[in-house]
């Protein structure tokens, strides 16, 4: 498998701010990262990264992956919750 190549719009995911969805879907706990774009919040991508047997497996991944994906161990880098008005209901 060859590696996938950054595409010049595809810039803002090196500062994206990164979080986690867990999900249950048939019997498993589904994870997903969700980059969102700091500058532009209607801008994201979600990104299914695995599945596990047990909710708490699911957490200890995505929290890992979540630290690892983010590239800002100090987390500083936050979406301005003010730049973007959308009803989340």
């Amino acid at each position: 498998m060859g590696k996938r190549v950054q595409q010049k719009n595809d810039d803002w995911l090196i500062d994206a701010e990164v979080q986690y969805k867990i999900t249950s879907v048939h019997s498993r706990w589904e994870v997903s990262l969700i980059f969102i774009h700091i500058k532009d919040p209607k801008q994201i991508l979600i990104q299914k990264i695995g599945d596990y047997q047990s909710e708490r497996l699911a957490k200890i991944y995505a929290q890992n992956m979540q630290k690892t994906a983010s590239r800002d161990p100090g987390g500083i880098k936050k979406v301005d919750k003010d730049a973007y008005h959308i009803n989340n209901n």
